[in-house]
């Protein structure tokens, strides 16, 4: 249950409201205990009892003769009508103050919910590059909803039994022990044998709970692979192998919450047993003290006791009942946990400090830069040094996996080097935050993805403050407008869910303007034509044209056409440079690029 403790920071931010949820439980619980006791004085009116019956002196005794007496005065006529109007108010402020509870107990675990939520959210925005390329898609989204909701209906809807019972139960006992302390021991020796043997159901049916929820990430992992790939799932006529692998899979979750729910569904009636068994063996032992006259108790008090008692019963069972269901929510709240365990704290991101983000002035160096990508053996970059002047274009070819993406994204500090180092400016790129250093690096990558929303929205990305006339300027200079000038809402249009709206050199156009609205001094495209058919690719490389010029560029390219103008050009090989220049010093030495051109213009 170590997991519950990790909501303690959050369940604090609520303080007030916890008091003010106790007191109110604490007062509803002492008059919920007048409403049972109301039973003692009409069996006494009832059956005629009076407090001289052998009762010997004491706190009962002296109860039972003040209310004998008011009966004497008034008449047993009018005494039950007073205990009748009596009992009406009480119920009434009862559950006055209990609606009161329930309402602030609701704020409470809302509050919460979103607190939850939102910290969950805002950690998974600081965590590295790695993580998310070595994380299942499928299994983050089931446990940032699915075991999200479970700790919610689960843990924290359970906090209203937490805190109330433990109040009701404390209330109920002191009042046991007023009544009967050689009774109230006696209940005490049983009720630490019910709750273990509660406690070891509660564990049992954690271990089930949990793996349930791994079951579910595996299946919606399962799920999101097939839509995400249904043009392959269908161009392979692997529509039976991907309905096997989701059966198998469903077939599992189906096995582990049948064995989840069978002993969910057994904690309430193993509860209520618990619970009678013990009231049947404190209902023999205290019958025996009532009549051997060895307690203060007599007939109608000894009822009254077993009412109380039988009060405890219910928040007793709601307590066990929420401990199973906080067990149950306990191995949702793990696996949100374990969601970002094994990581550096080191490697997390921090937020963009004001005073780090210092202006270009010189250039980027790489230094005997190295670079393996988690979990592999094999290094992507070895020893890599090349110089980047601020204002040059720089353009990296070589075949795929040569570790041309590696450099833009170490470039992007999405991970730093294992060796060697980035200098900026003759400052150590390790040195600044990443948000800090990406407030001046704006990116086109092959896959220009668009996110939910219109085109100008997607152009003023992460602008909190969007200026119309700057995302005009960005539209213009990346040729955007000339396909939204012919949409009714112009760049007010929607894109779709990806941009899939719009074509893929629309796209791209989109996601070009979207850097140049960053105005950044750095601007990596990475593969940023590739998919483009040749008028797409022409109209975006005449916009990329006119950004060459005011900026540091870095161009990762397989078609060479579009690096000839570069400043530098480098070769990469197995992740070395091999060969660095222009074009015109590079198709000279007739080496690795020269070979390059002859192949693409055969």
């Amino acid at each position: 249950m170590k997991a519950v403790w990790a909501l303690l920071p959050l369940i604090r931010h609520q303080r007030m409201p916890l008091v003010l949820m106790g007191v109110l439980h604490a007062l509803s619980a002492v008059l919920s205990l007048f409403t049972f006791l109301s039973v003692v004085p009409f069996l006494r009116i009832l059956f005629g009892a009076s407090a001289s019956s052998g009762m010997p002196e004491g706190t009962l005794s002296e109860v039972s003769g003040w209310f004998d007496a008011f009966v004497k005065e008034e008449g047993s006529g009018s005494a039950l009508v007073a205990l009748c109007v009596a009992m009406v108010v009480l119920a009434l402020l009862k559950n006055a103050v209990q609606y009161a509870a329930l309402y602030v107990m609701s704020g409470i675990r809302s509050a919460v919910s979103r607190d939850l939520r939102q910290e969950q959210y805002e950690h998974m925005l600081r965590m590295p590059m790695t993580w998310f390329t070595e994380s299942k898609r499928g299994d983050v989204m089931s446990r940032f909803t699915h075991d999200l909701m479970e700790v919610e209906h689960s843990v924290i809807g359970s906090m209203e039994a937490l805190v109330k019972a433990p109040l009701m139960i404390a209330v109920s006992l002191t009042t046991l022990v007023v009544l009967s302390w050689q009774l109230t021991v006696f209940a005490f020796v049983l009720l630490p044998v019910s709750g273990w043997l509660i406690s070891r159901w509660a564990k049992r049916m954690k271990r089930h709970a949990l793996r349930g929820k791994e079951e579910l990430g595996q299946l919606v992992s399962v799920l999101e692979e097939t839509l995400l790939g249904m043009r392959i799932v269908k161009a392979f006529n692997a529509e039976e192998h991907f309905a096997e692998s989701y059966g198998h899979r469903n077939r599992e979750h189906f096995k582990a919450t049948r064995r989840m729910h069978r002993r969910e569904a057994m904690s309430s009636p193993m509860s209520e047993v618990i619970s009678l068994s013990v009231m049947a063996v404190l209902l023999g032992y205290g019958g025996t003290l009532v009549l051997s006259g060895e307690s203060a108790l007599t007939g109608d008090w000894f009822i009254g006791y077993l009412v109380v008692f039988s009060q405890i019963i219910p928040p007793a069972r709601s307590l066990s009942d929420g401990w199973f269901r906080v067990s149950k929510g306990a191995a949702s709240l793990e696996r949100l946990q374990a969601l970002f365990e094994g990581v550096d704290a080191s490697t997390l991101e921090s937020d963009a400090r004001p005073d780090e983000v210092v202006p270009l002035e010189k250039g980027i160096a790489f230094e005997g830069v190295s670079y393996r990508y988690p979990g592999q053996d094999r290094h992507a970059l070895r020893s890599l040094s090349l110089s980047m002047g601020k204002g040059q274009v720089v353009a990296l070819v070589g075949t795929s996996g040569s570790g041309k993406t590696t450099v833009a994204h170490l470039l992007s500090k999405f991970a730093d080097p294992e060796s060697g180092s980035i200098q900026v400016d003759g400052k150590d790129l390790r040195e600044v935050s990443g948000a800090s250093w990406r407030r001046q690096v704006a990116v086109v990558t092959q896959d220009a993805w668009l996110f939910h929303g219109t085109i100008a929205e997607n152009i003023a990305l992460g602008d909190p403050h969007p200026d119309a006339e700057k995302i005009e300027r960005a539209a213009q200079a990346a040729h955007v407008t000339e396909f939204t000038s012919s949409l009714a809402l112009g760049l007010d249009s929607p894109v779709g869910d990806g941009g899939g709206k719009l074509s893929g050199g629309q796209r791209q156009r989109v996601a070009l303007a979207r850097a140049l609205y960053r105005d950044a001094e750095v601007l990596i495209l990475d593969e940023a034509t590739s998919a483009l058919d040749a008028t797409s690719e022409s109209l975006v490389q005449e916009a990329l044209n006119t950004v060459y010029r005011e900026r540091t560029v870095l161009v990762i390219a397989h078609r060479m056409s579009t690096v000839k103008a570069a400043d530098v050009i480098v070769v990469l090989e197995s992740g070395e440079a091999t060969e660095q220049g222009t074009h015109d010093e590079l198709m000279a030495l007739n080496g690795r690029y020269a070979e390059l051109i002859r192949l693409q213009q055969a």
